[in-house]
């Protein structure tokens, strides 16, 4: 056999094993940065058992389309007609929730939120962690979220859709590209526009949040509920 022939038919072998391998490690890394990003962090999560279960960090879109959803917190035909009653005297703004599964009344289209935390972001949000120490310290008090914001990433609104159908976690996405209406909000639920720097710290202190008595939002529309009117 030519020597060159072989030498030519070494380096061939050689080189499809070297494409091989470092296909795999990227796709080998690729899961790994995926898993990082997506998965729980590896510390107690302040407020919990250790044995309780953390949220579901995932997407979701397998969790999303297997079983379809249908909300657990329907209102009667006396409160939704009450609620509905009271949407015209309230203090609004023309943007509702992203999605369908944050809808907690099916009859009326409507996600009702009881004494939500209300986190008013200052910048778009790209990644789930920059939300995890609030979603986490609302997980153990047992209290919904509403997170604010120009835009979300679609990774972060899925999975607050997931946690929302897994009912691990009652929450609303709401987009609000316009910064002066984005203020009125802050203004009407007491909030403070968190920036970049303390999200990506993970620095959200109770004091910056809003809330109201109810929140209700449809997909075009949010109102901000006062017991009190």
């Amino acid at each position: 056999m030519d020597l060159g022939y072989l030498g030519i038919g070494l380096v061939l072998v050689i080189g499809v094993a070297v494409v091989v391998h470092g296909w795999l490690s990227d796709r080998t890394d690729t899961s790994h940065r995926q898993d990082a990003l997506t998965g729980a962090p590896d510390r107690d999560i302040p407020g919990l058992r250790a044995d309780a279960p953390a949220p579901d960090y995932l997407t979701g879109y397998e969790a999303l389309e297997r079983v379809p959803y249908h909300p657990s917190a329907s209102l009667t035909d006396a409160e939704r007609a009450a609620l509905q009653a009271r949407l015209p005297g309230s203090p609004s703004l023309p943007v509702g929730h992203t999605s369908s599964e944050f809808v907690t009344d099916e009859a009326s289209g409507l996600c009702v939120l009881p004494s939500p935390w209300i986190l008013v972001a200052d910048h778009d949000v790209t990644t789930i962690r920059e939300l995890l120490p609030l979603l986490e310290k609302a997980r153990a008090g047992d209290r919904s979220v509403v997170v604010v914001a120009p835009a979300l990433s679609g990774d972060v609104i899925d999975t607050l859709r997931v946690n929302v159908v897994k009912q691990t976690l009652r929450s609303a996405a709401v987009l609000i590209p316009d910064a002066a209406q984005r203020r009125a909000l802050c203004s009407l639920v007491g909030a403070l526009p968190v920036p970049w720097e303390d999200l990506r710290a993970g620095y959200v202190p109770e004091s910056s949040l809003g809330t109201c008595d109810t929140w209700v939002s449809s997909s075009a529309q949010s109102w901000m509920l006062s017991d009190a009117s």
